[in-house]
């Protein structure tokens, strides 16, 4: 396991900008970022750009850079419930038929971003999604209109290898790409057979007859081979594309951006309602480091909070609790938490139909093995990337779409911004066209049962090589009605916040879910996949699955995030239009947790996008706007 870029006794490293921690607070920096992940390694590089500014940057994991698990597209479910990877966040107990248990939330514990399944899998948000933004926040720089330039900027997309890309599988259109932003993007170069039986039979079901000119043109209705951050030539071909490769490596050698890992942030410093900086713990010892222009906070919808709500700012009731004084009042911090919530159906295939879960065989193993070490190729270069979306009307009824929509419109006591975000949701339902649904296809035989508490158990591999193979379809929610929260519990920025994401609380999430279990039940009945099929595992085959009812049992027996968290420090309400934190200055937050609404899709790009905004946000603010009134 590589190990370098730690923060060691001598402070060694090997990327010359990550620095001891002690050594780093021994300079003041123009601007100061705490969170090295997607978003605040992207700021960064965009920020330092200017080789007349400073830019800090404090992480509390380690440097992983060049690390085989993280950089191994298939490995990335070793990380699981791994301490060196994994902040192994647990959820408050959640509701659900077999009982109250608390959930498995992975987030990477590492410069450049998170751990998760699927966590390379590369979609856009719809057009619609990013004007609702616009519109919960009543700022129209939010559109999908203006937001596309973003989602090139950061995006280059690779190559296309035409022996292995099916076009009627793969679409694509090259203006809706980037062709030189930090983050590759490609199709996988190896596929099994099954993978394209699935594709058919779900637009069979739905009955889709012709595909969408192209997923990420802001119309991604359809099933697909989607894109994955993962690079296809040069130095990395077949390793991931992530925000430490692509936005800060390739800016190593700038004398203006500094980063410490292994740093954890214990509060921002404030002078009234000013901040000036930030302290962090390394190694026992607290270091205090001061900015001259900005602290910008990109911890994540679980970090940033609990950050903000350390260092004073928040709810009075809910900071005294935690033994914390109060110096900024702002009670939306931490509040409005949505997330994609994931449902499963997990099949057997017939013998002869391998999947991913062949590779437990030796001779299979070594095949990819082999296929990875000489031309980073093969399924150890691949990530999942079956994909598409539905409306939810199509597997409901016109009373179900009704009675769900409400549901809604009769919750009470919502806040103007609550009740603009839940608008949104509804105006979803009603369209017919609408992305309500997401369906994933992982090519192994998940194991719902002990997952949820520990996710390092949802694949594991066969106990027997000879068993047989299978393949797990994952039904995942868009737009929940359900809203949650993430609080500090005390004082200590080492303890867990409380993560309350209330999955599921609002029955009409219940309700779309289960129309998508009756869409999966569909799918597997359907050919070109059905003959592959043996028998159903999971949900249990008591269940009938062509009934309301049962679909909605199988709904609440298993479930769990699809790591898509969001929205605890949301733009329109904690933060203003610019992402401003409310009540005090020179303060911003950038990164899933500012999300006004979640998005139809995996959220990465969605995250880029936004860090790429609020770099062009800041530069506006102090360099632009200063030139302006020279």
């Amino acid at each position: 396991m590589a190990t370098n870029g730690t923060n060691g006794a001598n402070g060694v490293h090997k990327h010359s900008n990550i620095i001891a921690a002690a050594e780093f607070a021994l300079q003041e920096y123009d601007y100061l970022i705490l969170g090295g992940g997607t978003a605040g390694l992207a700021i960064a590089a965009r920020l330092s750009e200017n080789p007349d500014v400073s830019v800090g940057v404090i992480e509390a994991g380690k440097n992983k850079l060049d690390d085989p698990l993280v950089d191994t597209p298939a490995a990335f479910l070793q990380m699981f419930g791994n301490e060196e990877y994994d902040w192994k966040y647990m959820t408050t107990p959640q509701v659900g038929a077999g009982g109250k248990k608390e959930h498995h939330m992975v987030r990477g514990k590492m410069l450049g971003g998170s751990s998760g399944i699927n966590y390379m899998m590369y979609v856009r948000g719809s057009d619609a999604d990013y004007d609702d933004w616009a519109s919960i926040v009543d700022d129209d720089s939010w559109s999908s209109k203006s937001m596309k330039q973003y989602q090139r900027k950061h995006q280059i997309l690779e190559p296309i290898d035409e022996k292995v890309t099916d076009r009627s599988t793969m679409p694509f259109v090259g203006e809706n790409h980037g062709t030189s932003g930090p983050v590759r993007t490609s199709f996988n170069p190896w596929k099994l057979d099954i993978e394209d039986d699935v594709v058919k039979a779900a637009d069979k079901v739905v009955g889709y007859t012709k595909k969408p000119l192209d997923p990420w043109s802001g119309d991604h209705n359809g099933f697909y081979h989607t894109l994955a951050s993962i690079s296809r030539s040069g130095d990395s071909k077949g390793r991931r594309s992530y925000g430490a490769r692509g936005y800060f490596e390739q800016n190593a050698s700038r004398r203006n951006l500094k980063a410490t890992t292994e740093a954890l942030v214990t509060k921002i410093t404030l002078d009234g309602d000013k901040a000036t900086g930030a302290t962090y713990k390394h190694d026992g010892q607290e270091y205090t480091v001061k900015a001259t222009r900005e602290v910008i906070v990109c911890g994540g919808t679980v970090a940033s909070p609990q950050m903000l709500e350390l260092s004073g700012i928040g709810n009075p009731d809910i900071l005294s609790k935690a033994g914390i004084e109060c110096k900024i009042e702002n009670r939306a911090i931490g509040e409005n938490l949505q997330d994609h919530v994931v449902v499963g159906l997990v099949a057997e295939t017939k013998e002869g139909i391998d999947t991913l879960d062949s590779i437990a065989r030796p001779e299979v193993m070594q095949g990819a093995m082999k296929a990875y070490g000489e031309d980073a190729s093969g399924p150890l270069s691949c990530t999942s990337t079956v994909q598409g979306f539905l409306p939810f009307n199509k597997f409901a009824t016109g009373t179900e779409v009704k009675d769900t929509i409400a549901s809604i419109e009769s919750i009470e006591d919502q806040t103007p911004f609550a009740k603009k975000q839940r608008d949104t949701v509804v105006a979803h339902l009603k369209d017919p066209n609408s992305a309500n649904l997401q369906l994933v296809l992982v090519c192994a035989t998940a194991s719902l049962a002990e997952s949820q508490e520990d996710q390092s158990k949802l694949f594991p591999p066969l106990s027997d090589p000879n068993d047989a193979n299978g393949i797990t379809l994952a039904g995942c929610l868009q737009y929940p009605v359900s809203r949650g929260s993430v609080h500090i519990r005390s004082s200590n920025p080492e303890d867990q916040p409380a993560i309350d994401p209330a999955w599921l609380t609002h029955e009409a999430d219940v309700n779309v879910l289960a129309a998508m279990m009756k869409m999966l039940d569909q799918t597997v009945k359907t050919e070109p996949l059905a003959s592959k099929l043996a028998k159903r595992v999971t949900p249990e085959p008591s269940l009938d699955l062509t009934k309301t009812e049962d679909c909605k049992k199988a709904v609440l027996n298993w479930y769990m995030s699809e790591y898509h968290p969001c929205g605890s420090v949301a733009m329109g309400d904690a933060l203003d239009s610019r992402l401003k934190v409310k009540g005090v200055k020179n303060l911003r937050v950038a990164d899933a947790s500012v999300f006004p609404g979640n998005v139809s899709g995996n959220i990465v790009s969605s995250v880029y996008m936004v860090a790429e905004k609020a770099a062009d946000l800041i530069k506006e603010d102090w360099d632009y706007g200063a030139l302006k009134t020279q």
